[in-house]
C-alpha cells in the first residue's frame, strides 16, 4: 500500500490521492513515468518526482521513520505490509486506569519472539530498549492514546518514535467498534476460559494480588491475559490492513 500513497506528496489529501488512482494512476512509478498527471507538469511535477523518488530511496533502505515521517500519524497503517517483518505488537498493564499510573508487564510481540517484562523482576528501560530493538514499526490496540504516553512517562529514555498503526482506529475506520475482546469475538479470536472475563479492571485487581499477597497465580493470570493482548494483535492486524486497503483505496493487495 505504501507505493500506492500519495499523501506524501505536499497539499495532497484523500480526495487528490482517489482521484489519481482512478485515473489508473496507482503507484509512484506510475507518477514518475508518466510526462503529465492531471494538471501537474513542468516544474511543479518534477518537484513531486523528486519527492516520490526520495520516497523509493527510503523504502529501499527500509527507513519506516523517514516513510513516516512523511505522512501523517494516523496514515501509518500504509506501511504495515511493507514492514510486516520487523513490526513489534505490543500491550501494557498499568496499576490504574489513569497515564500516570505505574507499568506493571509489558509485552513486545515480534517474529519468532514474544518477550514479557514485570516490574519488578525485569522491566526497565535497558529491557525495554533490546526488546524494541531492530522494530521498524508498532502495531497497539489504543496504544497511541495509552500505551505510548504511559511508557513515556515511566521510561523517558526509550526511544518509542516509530510509525505506529493504531487497530483501535483502524477497525473504527472499516465500521468496527468496541474493545479489543469484541472484536476478536468478531473475527474469531477466541481465548482460553482462564482469561476468557478478565479486563483492564481486573488486570489492575491482580497486579495488587500479587503485588500485595503474592498472589502467584494471580500474576501468571496476568502475564496470560496481558500475552493474548499482544500476540491476538497480530491476527487483527492482518485481518484489518486488507480491509483499509479496500474501503481507502478500492484495490486488493496482496500481505502474503
Amino acid at each position: 500500500m505504501i507505493e500506492s500513497t500519495f499523501q506524501i506528496l505536499p497539499r495532497f489529501g484523500p480526495r487528490k490521492e482517489a482521484s489519481l488512482w482512478a485515473s489508473g494512476i496507482r503507484k509512484w512509478s506510475d507518477f514518475i513515468d508518466a510526462d503529465i498527471v492531471g494538471n501537474i507538469k513542468g516544474e511543479q511535477k518534477s518537484r513531486m518526482d523528486s519527492q516520490l523518488n526520495y520516497a523509493y530511496d527510503l523504502l529501499d533502505c527500509g527507513d519506516s521513520i523517514g516513510l513516516g515521517s512523511m505522512l501523517k500519524p494516523r496514515e501509518h497503517w500504509r506501511l504495515y505490509n511493507r514492514f510486516r517483518d520487523s513490526i513489534g505488537y505490543f500491550d501494557i498493564e498499568t496499576d490504574g486506569l489513569d497515564r500516570d499510573s505505574e507499568v506493571t508487564v509489558v509485552t513486545i510481540h515480534k517474529k519468532g519472539d514474544t518477550i514479557t517484562l514485570i516490574n519488578g523482576e525485569n522491566l526497565d528501560s535497558e529491557s525495554l530498549t533490546n526488546a524494541l530493538r531492530g522494530v521498524s514499526m508498532l502495531v497497539s490496540f489504543n496504544g497511541r492514546c495509552f500505551d505510548v504516553p504511559t511508557l513515556r512517562c515511566s521510561f523517558p529514555d526509550v526511544d518509542f518514535d516509530l510509525p505506529h498503526f493504531d487497530l483501535r482506529f483502524g477497525c473504527r475506520d472499516i465500521g468496527i467498534s468496541g474493545g479489543l475482546k469484541n472484536i476478536e469475538k468478531e473475527i474469531g479470536l477466541q481465548r482460553s476460559d482462564d482469561i476468557a472475563e478478565v479486563d483492564g479492571f481486573e488486570a489492575v485487581r491482580l497486579w495488587k494480588r500479587w503485588r500485595n499477597n503474592g498472589d502467584k497465580e494471580s500474576l501468571e493470570r496476568l502475564i496470560e491475559y496481558n500475552r493474548a493482548d499482544t500476540v491476538n494483535l497480530e491476527t487483527l492486524a492482518d485481518t484489518i490492513y486488507p480491509r483499509l486497503v479496500k474501503e481507502y483505496a478500492g484495490f486488493e493487495e496482496d500481505i502474503s
